[in-house]
């Protein structure tokens, strides 16, 4: 066997003679049945329920595309993606997001199939059922009771869901090379957590991934299908507002997860659009209309739970916070401002704050020139911009620019502004909810507990949160 450099230091401090604590393994209980049809259909026992589903899925082709980003290998890509729901029950406000329906690559399905050695097996129609002598038996409820393989590893499992102990368990069981077994074996023990979580989940290794490792892993279809999660929708932000409800934008970046993959979602909306772009680079920053591009995107909108709208009252003060593609709920947020202004030019709004952030102005300062035009028209008031990547800003990053403009913020807000933060959930929004904290303990003379002040904010929909991890 040839090991992955990445586990040849684990295996050769291995110790063949220590004896691995493993958990308890059911055999599976999963039987498929080829049935020697090609007539496709699709049979769910119960069809799952999509989560916070707020309107039935409308197939969306994409009316248009633009590259926000600069073409340089230094800068992740972000794109803007708009949907054409002409006829569709979708009806959305600036603040809600949809759910995109996404679906595993082709070359992903195709070299599981290969390795399994079950290509021949792929386009036939099953039906599945468990073992009746097995107490508490289920087929996952994600799982169709009658499809065809490559249905299922296409739209129901997410090929890049996190690997339990269990499963890896399984699959050493199924793991010819005793030296492959043995360090599965491994990730799976009690003696093995702290690699566990060293080389798989900070690696954030698949199935895929452990395939082409242990090439001696050969499980049943059948193991892989009940340990497989679902491929859930992912949610994105709408950037734009519901005055003409015939279009629905969103950007997104491509995501890089490591592993030489991009992000499930992105990478495919990045291979669908870029697929049917026959320009050269340069011409791909341009609006591009692909709306005859016959791929559709399964969308639907998702329940507002948060809250995450304007204030009913105009005239509230807004603050606004949103690095990157954070923003896109704002752009949506003035669109409608601005539509409002359009149609009551006596309108009072509430002052407007936006705090963007990104790397470097020159490569991936998204929706500037639409931010420079809502400030000119007066639908938003103040723009203040954080540059990590450059040397000559005052603040590299929104919650220091947050903190330099505290006692101005802290006034907004005790006059009763709502504050909004759209980005990441492990770094940003924490950061941010500090840094307001403070700005509120040191200029909020009449309040006497910060922290609390922030949490009854919450409570009241005054500090809204839409995050993502």
């Amino acid at each position: 066997m040839v090991i992955s450099r990445n586990f040849q230091g684990l295996f050769e401090s291995l110790n063949e003679t220590v004896v691995l604590s493993l958990p308890k393994l059911k055999e599976n209980a999963i039987k498929i049945n080829f049935t020697g049809s090609h007539e496709y259909k699709t049979v769910y026992k119960q069809e799952p329920l999509l989560p916070f589903a707020a309107s039935e899925v409308f197939n969306a082709p994409i009316h248009r595309w633009r590259r926000l980003t600069a073409l340089d290998e230094n800068c992740k890509a972000a794109y803007e993606i708009t949907f054409d729901v002409k006829g569709s029950n979708l009806d959305f406000r600036p603040g809600d997001t949809i759910g995109i329906i996404p679906q595993n690559s082709q070359s992903d399905v195709d070299n599981l199939l290969e390795h399994l050695n079950i290509n021949d097996l792929a386009d036939i129609n099953y039906t599945i059922s468990t073992d009746a002598g097995k107490k508490g038996v289920k087929v996952p409820p994600h799982i169709p009771v009658e499809s065809t393989l490559r249905h299922i590893l296409t739209y129901c499992v997410d090929l890049r869901g996190v690997l339990k102990k269990l499963f890896l368990l399984s699959l050493s069981m199924h793991t010819k090379d005793a030296s492959e077994k043995r360090i599965l074996e491994y990730f799976s023990s009690k003696e093995g957590s702290i690699a566990y979580t060293t080389h798989i989940l900070n690696e954030r290794i698949c199935l895929l991934d452990i395939l082409s490792i242990f090439t001696s892993c050969k499980p049943p279809i059948g193991l892989i299908l009940e340990y497989l999660p679902r491929l859930l929708p992912r949610p994105y932000s709408i950037a734009n507002s519901d005055h003409e409800n015939s279009f629905i934008k969103v950007c997104f970046s491509v995501m890089d997860i490591g592993n030489n993959r991009k992000g499930v979602t992105t990478g495919w909306l990045e291979d669908i659009i870029i697929k049917h772009d026959n320009c050269d680079l340069e011409e791909r920053m341009k609006n591009m209309n692909i709306s005859n591009v016959e791929t559709k995107i399964p969308i639907y909108i998702r329940k507002n739970i948060n809250g995450f709208c304007l204030p009913e009252s105009l005239d509230t003060p807004i603050i606004l916070i949103g690095p990157g593609t954070g923003v896109s709920p704002f752009i949506g947020f003035l669109e409608e401002r601005r539509n409002i202004q359009k149609k009551n030019p006596e309108t009072k709004f509430g002052y407007a704050w936006l705090f963007f952030g990104c790397r470097n102005p020159k490569y991936d300062f998204i929706y500037e020139e639409e931010l420079n035009n809502f400030l000119s028209n007066g639908v938003l008031n103040e723009l203040t911009t954080s540059f990590s990547r450059c040397g000559n800003t005052e603040s590299g990053y929104v919650q220091e620019a947050i903190k330099q403009n505290s006692e101005k913020l802290a006034k907004l807000i005790l006059k009763g502004a709502h504050v909004y933060v759209c980005g990441d959930i492990k770094k940003m929004a924490p950061s941010v909810r500090e840094a307001i904290t403070e700005c509120i303990a040191t200029y909020g003379d009449e309040v006497n507990e910060p922290e609390e002040f922030i949490a009854n904010m919450i409570k009241e929909k005054k500090y809204l949160l839409d995050i993502w991890n």
